[in-house]
């Protein structure tokens, strides 16, 4: 196993007035003659035209908890909360389940193996191959990301430094550490290739990474952002990473340099889905979630895709390029532009949705899930 230490401290024609008079008055008509299908209660029977989606199985149930956090290992459900883990297969039979207390629970994963673990805790439990490892720490957590490879990048506090990074292969064996002694770490990942390791530290001047290939303890590149912390990194399949803050995403390529940025203005940031093929955030004009606009960005940063939204969505969920958008009314698929592509009703009481890899849906309340499929 490698292990690196760091010490070292982006002319108009006018309109006639007969003309306008006249389209004045065709209007005037216009809204007369049609003025039942302008109507609000028009307008919103025809929004109602949508059909609901389509049950395919009877609803599961599942260990309650607070702070619910859902995510798929490959087509099984898991479901971490304050109480503790649980693993569930395609027809809602629990595969795996424990009880211990979490206060920040999360989970990440991938195809073959999923992580539950408690941020600011110090509890680590990894499933592969059919049982749980328990990888708890002496150290709290800050974070865990995992890469479609199986690899794990676990960053914790470290006495002495500023945080380590601890990178496991898909065998769960450690294979590579770093120890920060000038930037707190937030942040880390495993690019998907397995070869490189990135890690976003937060200094004085403002944000960093750090870029490690796993045959050298050195550092091979790095990519800052000044005046701006970033608290997300992610990589995308080609290996070009972004960085997530409340202000704006930063994009770079493999090697560090900087590709493009887009900052949020006065927009809050209310939601994000990041992936290694999706980059998208959902980006509100004002708190309460109203004035919704959801955008969509390719490897080198360019924007792909912007679509209004109704609210603020329950959830986003990622598969294959496609982008499932969850709200208190409607699930949404859309495509990696955002050109939609389904929308169903969903009844109310449903908290989240994560899409499966072969379009279907699964719709999660707190007490319990539903697998779903799009009309």
């Amino acid at each position: 196993m490698v292990r690196a230490e760091h010490t070292k401290q982006k002319n108009t024609r006018r309109i006639p007035a007969i003309i306008l008079t006249m389209l004045v008055i065709i209007l005037a008509v216009l809204v007369f003659l049609y003025r039942d299908k302008l109507s609000a209660s028009s307008l919103s029977e025809s929004s109602e035209n949508l059909s609901d989606i389509i049950s395919e199985s009877e609803p599961f149930t599942y260990e309650t908890g607070a702070q619910q956090m859902f995510a798929l290992m490959g087509s099984n459900l898991a479901v971490s909360s304050s109480t503790g883990l649980q693993l569930l297969d395609t027809e809602g039979s629990t595969i795996s389940r424990e009880v211990f207390s979490m206060t920040n629970p999360a989970v990440c994963s991938c195809e073959s193996s999923c992580a539950f673990y408690d941020v600011g805790g110090k509890s680590l439990r990894i499933y592969k191959n059919g049982e749980f490892q328990n990888m708890d720490r002496d150290s709290e957590i800050i974070s865990v990301a995992v890469n479609s490879a199986g690899f794990y990048a676990v960053a914790g506090y470290e006495a002495g430094y500023k945080g380590s990074v601890t990178v496991y292969n898909s065998e769960l064996n450690a294979v590579y550490e770093w120890f920060s002694g000038s930037g707190y770490i937030v942040d880390a990942a495993v690019s998907p290739d397995s070869e490189t390791l990135g890690v976003l530290c937060v200094e004085s001047t403002g944000s960093v990474v750090h870029l490690f290939h796993f045959d050298s303890e050195k550092e091979y590149a790095s990519a800052s952002v000044a005046d701006d912390l970033a608290f997300r990194l992610s990589f995308e399949d080609g290996g070009n990473f972004c960085l997530l803050s409340e202000k704006a995403i930063h994009f770079y390529s493999s090697g560090g340099k900087e590709l493009s940025s887009y900052s949020f203005g006065e927009d809050y940031l209310a939601d994000y889905e990041l992936s290694e093929d999706i980059w998208a955030v959902v980006l509100s004009k004002y708190v309460s979630g109203s004035d919704v606009t959801l955008l969509s960005f390719g490897s080198g940063g360019k924007e792909a895709g912007s679509v209004s939204l109704s609210s603020e969505p329950l959830s986003l969920s990622s598969q294959g390029g496609k982008l499932l958008v969850l709200d208190s009314s409607d699930a949404s698929l859309y495509s990696h532009d955002l050109r939609l592509q389904k929308q169903n009703h969903v009844v109310p009481g449903f908290v989240s949705a994560v899409l499966l890899p072969k379009g279907s849906v699964l719709l999660l309340s707190p007490h319990y899930g539903e697998k779903c499929e799009f009309r």
